[in-house]
């Protein structure tokens, strides 16, 4: 299910809040993982041809690129596979995850049409099959547990966001993952399903800045 919002002080105090205790007696705990700037990436496969380029590192451009550029035409010429890694140290085995998410901030918005939403996936990469660091096979290495849907809106540049990842996070907690590994994609299906919508890129932020805007990942256990 689509669950994404613009992620602000009171998103944060209320995870701080519920870090205080939680149902059944059990203490919460939450942590916020910075991604791995090291590991973090982008994939595109030029669409006229089928070939897939080499992965673009978030420590030497800054950013991570996801989506589908269009030419002036409007025809689709290439497609970008956007990778964020969060290792999982902090988390211990035997914890129960009771929410995750992942919060990004967008540079960029680039959609065909901008009043629009863009359809778009997050599925997650097993890495102890594919471990890091992220190469060109990972484009369309298979995913772990169910993808996820969601939009992006014009509005959502120069904005953070949080996608709810849960059950993804459970996903990787039951394989006993060293990191959460994510991949967002746009989602085809979605789009040919929907005439509401558009296609689009995004730019989300990975620079080591203070204040920092670089993704996080959100986890609740007990």
């Amino acid at each position: 299910m689509r669950k994404i919002g613009i992620f602000g002080l009171v998103g944060i105090l209320a995870l701080i809040l519920a870090g205080c205790g939680g149902g059944d007696n059990h203490p919460v705990i939450t942590k916020f993982i910075d991604s791995n700037l090291s590991v973090d990436a982008d994939i595109t496969r030029d669409l006229s041809t089928g070939t897939v380029g080499v992965p673009s590192l978030a420590l030497n451009t800054g950013n991570v690129l996801a989506g589908v550029t269009v030419d002036l035409g409007g025809t689709p010429i290439a497609d970008t596979r956007g990778f964020l890694n969060f290792p999982l140290s902090v988390i211990p085995m035997n914890a129960s995850i009771r929410f995750a998410s992942v919060t990004i901030f967008l540079n960029q918005v680039t959609l065909r049409n901008p009043l629009l939403p863009t359809p778009f996936f997050l599925d997650l990469i097993d890495t102890d099959t594919f471990p890091p660091p992220i190469l060109t096979s990972d484009y369309s290495a298979p995913f772990a547990g169910t993808p996820i849907s969601f939009d992006f809106l014009n509005i959502d540049q120069g904005n953070g966001v949080e996608i709810k990842v849960t059950s993804l996070m459970q996903e990787a907690q039951s394989r006993g993952l060293s990191s959460f590994e994510v991949r967002f994609g746009f989602d085809e299906a979605a789009f040919n399903a929907d005439a509401n919508t558009t296609r689009g890129l995004i730019e989300i932020d990975d620079r080591d800045l203070v204040p920092s805007q670089r993704p996080f990942l959100t986890v609740e256990y007990f």
